[in-house]
Formats: structure tokens, C-alpha cells, sequence
């Protein structure tokens, strides 16, 4: 199964209320919609924004807010189920 890195572009964008974390995710999932769902799921939060005027998708979700490639990288295994490998959980 492939290995996502997930990096957030712009860090400082209030969206980013919506995430416990806004470092680098890798993922291993089957495609890079699995692999933000997944990161989303990990590090999703409820934020202070009014109900109507805050987050339309959460960060994770938009590619606006969070680059997404695949890699190769030795120290994380491809096989095994959809699950965030960096940071450890």
C-alpha cells in the first residue's frame, strides 16, 4: 500500500484551529482521499468557530491548506492496514 506525506502549506491559516497538529503526516493508504481522511481522523478537532461562519472542510480534507505525495521512505512498512505512521500516535 502506498506511503502519503502529508504537509501543511500554510500553517498559519485559521483553519488550522480545526487540528490538534500541523506538522508533517505520513499515512500508508490506498489513495491520497484515504490518506487525508485518515490524518483528519487522527488530528481532527471541534473548534471556537460560530456554527456557519468557520471551517467549510476540515484542513486535512483541503489541498489548498495540505500538500499530499507519495514517498518512499525505508522506515515505515507498505504492507499493513490505513493508519498514520508519523508522528506516532
Amino acid at each position: 500500500m502506498p506511503l502519503w506525506e502529508l504537509v501543511p502549506v500554510d500553517p498559519s491559516d485559521p483553519n488550522w484551529e480545526a487540528s490538534s497538529y500541523l506538522g508533517r503526516v505520513v499515512v500508508r493508504a490506498l489513495d491520497e482521499e484515504r490518506a487525508r481522511d485518515e490524518a483528519e481522523k487522527a488530528f481532527g478537532v471541534k473548534t471556537r468557530f460560530k456554527p456557519g461562519a468557520g471551517v467549510t472542510a476540515p484542513p486535512w480534507k483541503r489541498t489548498a491548506l495540505v500538500k499530499a505525495e507519495i514517498i518512499r521512505d525505508e522506515r515505515y512498512e507498505e504492507k499493513g492496514q490505513t493508519e498514520v505512521l508519523f508522528p506516532p500516535l
